[in-house]
């Protein structure tokens, strides 16, 4: 990004005061309810200042800016990252993800927009088990879009209220005589000279109560689609004398700006209307108001294509919305079928014929033990951590710092093997073991038996025998109880 675009980022950045900041943190919580990220928040950058809103917190950060921060932000939002640690980190993010990163963690941000397409902010999230479906991430950055609308509109409607007061107040300066009316006949405004000329004027009240048109025959006339706009009218006041002439200007369907001057001439002097040269600019309204005309209409006009953008806007916003809650539906789906898979999952320990255990070393506390190991182990379960270990032959130090661990261990007088494994990302030893006992006995059994043949070997070494012959002769059965007489003199039973 050059100097220049970073420029014109600051320059147009937010006005914090626009930002609706309810609906900001209410996105926030729609995110979390569904995506489950282990930290998620959105940062506005507004000169030096950071506007961070995360949770139910609205935090003001004062911060500088360089551009290699400004150039950092902008490399973390291209795609999803496993981040790790916060060494690379924008120094300004490194304390609310404090405790969050972990070897797996995955930060996902989604840049957000102001209404000229530069960025003004981010939405982070970081998710502690690796990289998330495609479905969150696509409706983390339909959130961020819904957030830029958001305050797009916000954007526009302070510009459009900016335009509406400068409007109105060079209407005021240029025609302090001016009128709005409705199809009603209504007086929606009116300019001030009426505070002196007519002082029961007010809001609302009829036009045809205070008024009377002199070369119209209808007041509906001015309401039709024929009706010659650039054409002189005059009315005049029911209670006092008092004349006036005017330019029709329609603003919209139900609305119409009267650009009205007092008739200052023989019968009607300026003291008939209360007024003084003060109350008027000085200019002749008759010469300015082709100009003034042309002026409040692309005034007007402009107001219009702003409505026409909102409403473009809040068309987008709707579309935004439906998709956002089609992905709502597809995440709700895909959790749900996680949630399946992790109840068949865990019904695999549950269920397992063998003693199956879980030691927390963080919290030192045996988690979960399933019903063979409660049938193996009994109240051997309930021992403190420390003594529960050494049952095992292991310490906590071992546990703590070991991947993968396999022991063997005696418990209600039978032997176990067992076959350690840490689960990712949690302080937790799972131990899968089995009874081994009758294992041992045949082991025992054969070093009995080889025992004993090595002994029959060395009786026939001895008796200078050869063992093949043995093996051929048909006194081998003479031999061999020869061989027992001997083995029992050498071992006389006692009485």
């Amino acid at each position: 990004m050059t100097d220049s675009d970073s420029s014109r980022n600051r320059e147009s950045l937010l006005n914090t005061s626009a930002i609706d900041w309810l609906s900001v943190q209410s996105l926030l919580t729609e995110f979390s309810e569904h995506a489950d990220p282990a930290l998620c928040f959105m940062d506005f950058i507004y000169r030096e200042s950071i506007i961070r809103v995360k949770g139910d917190d609205l935090l003001e950060l004062h911060v500088t800016l360089s551009e290699d921060d400004w150039d950092q932000c902008h490399a973390f939002a291209q795609e999803a990252t496993i981040v790790g640690s916060s060494e690379h980190m924008p120094h300004w993010l490194k304390e609310p993800i404090d405790g969050v990163l972990s070897s797996s963690t995955c930060l996902v941000s989604s840049p957000i927009m102001d209404e000229n397409g530069l960025t003004v902010g981010f939405f982070y999230a970081f998710f502690p088990l690796g990289k998330p479906s495609d479905i969150v991430i696509y409706c983390q950055q339909s959130l961020a879009n819904r957030c830029s609308l958001l305050l797009n509109q916000l954007h526009i409607h302070q510009l459009q209220k900016k335009q509406n007061d400068q409007l109105w107040k060079s209407v005021e300066a240029s025609c302090p005589g001016f009128m709005l009316i409705d199809r009603n006949s209504g007086l929606v405004d009116f300019g001030p000279i009426y505070r002196k000329a007519i002082p029961e004027l007010a809001h609302g009240v009829k036009f045809h109560d205070f008024f009377a048109w002199d070369n119209l025959k209808s007041a509906n006339e001015i309401w039709s689609s024929g009706f010659h706009r650039s054409k002189l009218l005059y009315f005049h006041s029911l209670h006092f004398n008092q004349k006036y002439k005017c330019t029709v200007q329609p603003l919209s369907d139900t609305l119409l700006l009267l650009l009205v001057a007092p008739v200052i001439n023989s019968n009607h002097a300026l003291v008939d209307y209360g007024l003084t040269s003060t109350d008027f600019a000085p200019q002749d309204y008759i010469t300015d108001f082709v100009f003034l005309q042309t002026t409040t209409l692309r005034t007007l006009e402009d107001t219009l294509a702003q409505n026409e953008s909102i409403r473009f806007r809040m068309s987008e916003l709707e579309s935004s919305g439906q998709n956002l809650q089609r992905l709502k539906l597809l995440l709700e789906k895909k959790i749900e079928e996680r949630n399946d898979r992790v109840k068949r999952l865990s019904n695999f320990p549950e269920q397992n014929p063998n003693p199956v255990f879980e030691i927390d070393f963080k919290k030192q506390f045996l988690c979960f033990s399933n019903r063979a190991a409660k049938d193996a182990f009994g109240d051997l379960l309930t021992l403190p951590y420390h003594e529960f270990l050494g049952m095992l032959d292991l310490n906590h130090e071992l546990v703590a710092n070991s991947l993968q661990l396999r022991i063997e261990f005696t418990a209600q007088d039978k032997s176990f093997q067992a076959d350690a494994f840490r689960i990712p990302n949690e302080s937790i030893m799972r131990f899968y073991s089995h009874d081994v006992s009758e294992l041992h006995l045949a082991k025992a059994l054969l070093g009995r038996q080889q025992e004993g043949i090595n002994q029959l070997l060395a009786i026939l070494d001895a008796l200078n025998i050869d063992r093949h012959e043995v093996t051929r002769s048909t006194r081998v059965s003479q031999l061999m109880e020869e061989v027992s007489r001997l083995l029992e003199g050498m071992n006389p039973r006692e009485d």
